[in-house]
């Protein structure tokens, strides 16, 4: 096999981070059925850390570790009971790597078509030792990261994809990508723009609901025009466009309870390979009912931030 047919295959695999939880258990299903859809092969991961500390100071041992990691591995596999030939054709490899963790598993999916991990939802305070692996790589990958919360179920499936629109100007990627999802799953795709005024201005409207109808209109027939040429390429898939008033974060939070998936772009501050999410993207990866697609920076440069709106005039263009 030539090393072009190598990576076109490989481009179709899908890699998971596991560390034995359940939230790891829920990666492995959601990966699985996007490996399903793609035709390529799951790889599932779990990362030993160099170094861990116990009683004494002294470092564990390096082959206790590895054992420790095998067995991390195989209580993710059997809880989605895929030890052996998986049942539904898909290839399924484990692998147990040494290091850092997001970075390791940042860079073996360099050559993935995407990063899935699960989201462990405990309380904040319970984390903060440990850290975020989902954030962490979310905010680092040069391919899209899923990050699947450890409370969903694909049994509870609504048919929806809902991706949040910011700035025609920076659609295309999210469009591109939340299209596909949609025509592949057949689900209706809902694309969300959310705006607020700050808040020193919310007397303004408050109870204004003319007002309100008025900037909500012109937001989706603007909506419409961005969203216009992907309905036109994909007319397989069934589109609603909805302008919301309110903090994006919180309106995409609201309306993940009515969807499958959530398709966000992560914060670039202008420069295209930046790490960093952004408060909304944290917020979302918290709270979404449902898996969250952060689309890496590369593909959507000069993102000033990943709230949808908040300065008021929606849907803004260059120069208007």
């Amino acid at each position: 096999m030539s090393s072009s047919t190598q990576r076109a295959h490989r481009t179709q695999d899908v890699l998971v981070g596991v560390d034995g939880s359940s939230a790891s258990a829920h990666a492995i299903r959601y990966a699985k059925a996007e490996a399903v859809r793609s035709g390529g092969a799951v790889d599932v991961v779990h990362v030993v850390p160099d170094v861990a500390p116990m009683n004494g100071f002294y470092p564990v041992p390096p082959d206790e570790l590895m054992d420790a990691g095998a067995a991390a591995l195989d209580a993710s596999l059997e809880q989605v009971g895929q030890v052996g030939e998986p049942d539904d054709g898909v290839p399924v490899r484990p692998h147990v790597r040494r290091g850092p963790v997001v970075a390791t598993l940042t860079e073996l999916g360099r050559e993935a078509r995407m990063i899935v991990v699960g989201s462990d939802r405990r309380p904040v305070s319970m984390r903060l030792l440990t850290g975020n692996v989902s954030t962490g790589v979310s905010a680092r990958a040069a391919v899209p990261v899923v990050s699947v919360p450890d409370t969903w179920s694909p049994e509870q499936s609504t048919g929806v994809v809902l991706v949040g629109v910011k700035h025609p100007d920076h659609a295309d990627a999210l469009l591109a990508e939340a299209f596909e999802v949609a025509r592949q799953r057949h689900s209706r795709l809902l694309v969300l723009h959310a705006w607020r005024l700050p808040i020193a201005y919310d007397d303004l409207l408050s109870g204004d609901i003319g007002t309100l109808k008025d900037w909500a209109a012109r937001a989706e027939r603007e909506l419409e025009e961005v969203v216009a040429p992907w309905r036109a390429s994909h007319p397989e898939v069934d589109v609603e466009v909805r302008a919301v008033h309110d903090q994006a974060a919180h309106a995409l939070v609201v309306a993940s309870e009515e969807a499958d998936e959530v398709v966000v772009v992560r914060r670039t501050h202008g420069v295209p390979a930046a790490t960093h999410l952004g408060s909304t993207a944290r917020a979302v990866l918290l709270y979404a009912r449902c898996p969250i697609r952060v689309v890496p920076a590369v593909h959507v440069p000069m993102v000033l931030d990943l709230d949808l709106e908040t300065s008021g005039a929606a849907l803004k263009r260059a120069g208007s």
